[in-house]
């Protein structure tokens, strides 16, 4: 852990490394201009993506909305999680931070653990912090993507895309110092392994540890420990054949702290009150295995084939405290006891063919492709209310005293708790897909996919289109129109602690409506990009907190819910100096459920009307840059009901980098950053009882090692 006072002194190296060494190394200062000019090209504009269409399409020939933040964004901001990325999408907002993880709604839908999230084009379970020290870009895919992906949210995809083995040898050392006694490590090597540059491998390590800014009911301070490793190997066993293993670890282990209570807008007992017991846990171990194989076959055919197996444990210890039960004048509030054991095995596999030909005067770029993911959970837990009696009825729960410890339950462990017999589930899905090029102007994109899902509660088969026109007005834009739909098969209702345990659910369907337009400006150095769209999802599944008969939650399904928006942005260069990555999004979002007026005509929770961001980077020198990051989110309500609402806020961080060139092999770089800038009050996402809390003014310096 480091103190404030070394973390005084870091910053104070840092923003004296430039001055000092600017006498001593003048020659290679004038060297570091032609190749930091070089690397800039790049700016914050991807030409490319590999998760809309699941073939290599240039961003004016994809009939749809993809937001890319690549890795240049990630390191300037020194981004630990995957929601400090996808703050520089407006589309997507925050949810709750329940059970360590992170939770998000894209287009104002939210995005599901184990549908919703992609890495390397692959399914991907979600249930954990997701190691970002592992990727090189993060790939926002908006609207429906049932036709390649199956089972997955109406709003989109996220797509996180690991780093690859590169050919020169490479290696990157950095270290970052923050607030709250924050510290990351990370080392990440690459290169190829023989002189015929055939085999090529990298590997990352990266140690984090971090305080919080909150404290528990007592005075002890929350802290998490992180660890994140990860081997990449490709192997060109022909020049029409790769192929690429791949393996990657995270545990992390952390205290909880579910968020804030919030009455009039206000935390009660202060933002700095955490409600969890100071022995609340979590910890998250996951392992990721497994292969791909690219190869040539053809002039005109190329396969991709590729498998992925998961495995993920939790234990998950806590106090599920109850805010709402705090009486002022005694300074009393309840809580209980609760312990879990939860094991997820998450595999997929996948085979995609790729055609590229001329067929009845036109060119076709077909896609045929199947995949399967097999699901496997397991869990047992405990949940200890004092005072109850045999047969499990008429609990009390345990009284807690502010400012005083809060009593762990004796032999409080899942072992003695109730076991579920495991859930499983095997996903299939066939997909044709054809990108038609009629000619310089027209392009037609059409596909159709079989899905299938065997659980054993039954079967369920569904067919899922998409369809698409292109327009190319010009060589640098585009215009589109897109048909999409998405389903989401759902699992009875698995929590004891439920009213509804073991209910079945229908299917939660979306289908899309999109015209959109892109446009590559100043020389192809920026990508401007805007869309209106009308996402319309049935059979929302809907989970309030309840304290009815000993449950704690209530799970149903609500009629509709409509999205109609607009989103506009633009990446890359606007002059030689600046860059920005901006977007901002307008979305009319309500239920639509006639048989409840509580919520019927409401807003959706955590989902604004209008956001917007903005980062940027500016070359004062070819050495030195500063950025300058806006975000702003409008008013949201925190429940279905909308009777608890969060105010709009703006939060404006900045940073300051510096580059050594010490010779043409070695760059060391000084970077400090400023997380909200001004010290603005704000309030995140999650329900009343749990909202986060955004922190105020917060730093992090950083030096890296670029060989």
């Amino acid at each position: 852990m480091f103190s404030k006072s070394q973390l005084a002194l870091f910053i104070g190296a840092v923003l004296a490394a430039p001055a000092v060494m600017a006498q001593t190394h003048v020659e290679t200062t004038e060297v570091d201009e032609h190749m930091v000019v070089t690397g800039r090209d790049y700016g914050y504009k991807a030409d490319t993506n590999t998760s809309a269409m699941r073939i290599e399409a240039t961003q004016l020939e994809t009939p749809g909305q993809v937001s890319i933040i690549d890795e240049q964004v990630i390191d300037e901001q020194r981004a630990t999680t995957l929601g400090e990325v996808l703050r520089n999408d407006s589309s997507i907002s925050e949810g709750g931070k329940g059970r360590n993880r992170e939770t998000f709604f894209l287009r104002g839908f939210e995005l599901d653990s184990g549908d919703s999230f992609l890495r390397d084009g692959k399914q991907h379970w979600s249930h954990y912090r997701q190691p970002i020290e592992l990727l090189e870009r993060v790939e926002v895919l908006k609207g429906p993507a049932g036709l390649l992906y199956g089972k997955s949210a109406p709003g989109g995809l996220i797509n996180m895309v690991s780093k690859k083995p590169t050919y020169e040898t490479q290696v990157n050392v950095s270290q970052d110092i923050g607030s709250d006694n924050e510290s990351r490590t990370v080392l990440d090597v690459s290169g190829a392994l023989n002189e015929e540059q055939t085999l090529r491998a990298r590997a990352i390590l990266s140690k984090h540890s971090y305080d919080s800014w909150r404290r528990y009911n007592d005075g002890s301070t929350p802290s998490t420990e992180r660890f994140v490793g990860g081997l990449f190997v490709d192997y060109d066993v022909t020049d029409n054949t790769t192929v690429s293993f791949h393996y990657d670890r995270t545990n992390d282990n952390g205290s909880v702290d579910t968020g804030a209570y919030i009455v009039d807008g206000k935390p009660v007992l202060g933002e700095k009150h955490v409600w969890d017991a100071q022995w609340s846990k979590i910890e998250n171990d996951v392992e990721n295995i497994g292969v791909d194989v690219n190869s040539q076959l053809t002039d005109s055919w190329r396969v991709a084939a590729s498998y992925n197996h998961q495995d993920f444990e939790r234990r998950d210890t806590e106090s599920f405290t109850q805010p709402d039960s705090y009486n002022p004048a005694t300074g009393e509030f309840l809580y209980q006891g609760y312990d879990r054991w939860d094991h997820w095995k998450f595999d997929t596999a996948n085979v995609d063919f790729v055609g590229e030909f001329d067929a009845l005067g036109v060119s076709h770029q077909m896609l045929i492709g199947a995949n399967w993911l097999g699901y496997y959970y397991k869990t047992q837990s405990q949940s200890d209310k004092n005072g109850c009696d045999a047969d499990g009825k008429n609990c009390n729960y345990y009284v807690g005293h502010v400012g005083q410890p809060m009593d762990k339950p004796a032999d409080l462990h899942y072992s003695n708790g109730k076991s579920k017999s495991p859930t499983e589930r095997d996903s299939y899905g066939i997909y044709v897909q054809d990108m038609v090029t009629i000619n310089d102007a027209w392009q037609v994109l059409g596909g159709v996919r079989f899905d299938r899902h065997e659980t054993a509660q039954g079967d369920y088969n569904n067919v899922l289109p998409k369809a698409a026109v292109i327009f190319h007005p010009a060589e640098n834009g585009s215009i589109y129109f897109t048909y999409s739909e998405s389903i989401e098969p759902q699992d009875p209702v698995n929590n004891e602690n439920d009213v509804n345990d073991g209910m079945e659910l229908d299917p939660v369907k979306g289908t899309l409506y999109e015209l959109g337009s892109k446009w590559e400006l100043f020389d192809g150095q920026a990508l401007v990009s805007g869309a209106i769209f009308d996402i319309t999802q049935e059979n929302k599944v809907v989970n309030e907190d309840v304290n009815t008969g000993g449950n704690t939650s209530i799970t149903t399904q609500v009629g509709e819910q409509k999205h109609r928006g607009a989103e506009f942005s633009v990446s890359g260069y606007v002059t030689e100096q600046l860059a920005l990555n901006g977007s901002m999004t307008y979305l009319d979002a309500k239920i639509v459920d006639p048989t409840d007026a509580s919520i019927d005509g409401n807003r959706p929770a955590d989902v604004p009307e209008f956001a917007a961001s903005i980062w940027s980077r500016y070359s004062v020198t070819n050495n030195t840059d500063v950025n300058l990051g806006l975000f702003y989110e409008g008013s949201r309500f925190g429940d279905e009901k909308n009777t608890y609402k969060k105010d709009a806020y703006t939060r404006v961080d900045a940073g300051i980098a510096h580059t050594i060139k010490y010779d043409q092999n070695l760059d060391v770089i000084m970077r400090l950053n400023v997380n909200n800038l001004f010290d603005t009050d704000y309030l995140a996402g999650g329900s009343q009882t749990k909202t986060i809390i955004g922190e105020g003014r917060n730093y992090m310096a950083t030096v890296q090692f670029n060989y």
